[in-house]
């Protein structure tokens, strides 16, 4: 069985967002853990180093939204607003994805 690790999903950092939400993303683990070979069961360590409830920024909207969070202390809860305008950052100024040219 090949590993979920050498496959570009991992490697492009699509699924970190669902992958190292450790409640949100159990269901999702452990459909990858039924399919693919990885060490830990349901709850496997990220080969690529993320840290639970940690993964990579997208693009300006998500570094905005990490920024805001931690000014405020995570005392502003998200809105439809934040969203929007996370979701246009991360379109209009994406961040480079690891392995591509």
């Amino acid at each position: 069985m090949r590993s979920f690790f050498d496959t570009m999903h991992c490697r492009s950092r699509a699924h970190c967002r669902t992958c190292r939400n450790l409640v949100g993303g159990r269901d999702w683990r452990r459909k990858i853990a039924a399919r693919f070979a990885v060490d830990g069961g349901e709850d496997f360590a990220c080969p690529l180093g993320a840290a639970w409830g940690d993964w990579p920024s997208r693009g300006l909207g998500d570094t905005v939204e990490k920024l805001i969070k931690r000014v405020t202390r995570g005392r502003i809860k998200p809105c439809g607003r934040c969203r929007k305008r996370r979701d246009l950052l991360n379109r209009l100024i994406p961040y480079p994805v690891a392995g591509s040219p």
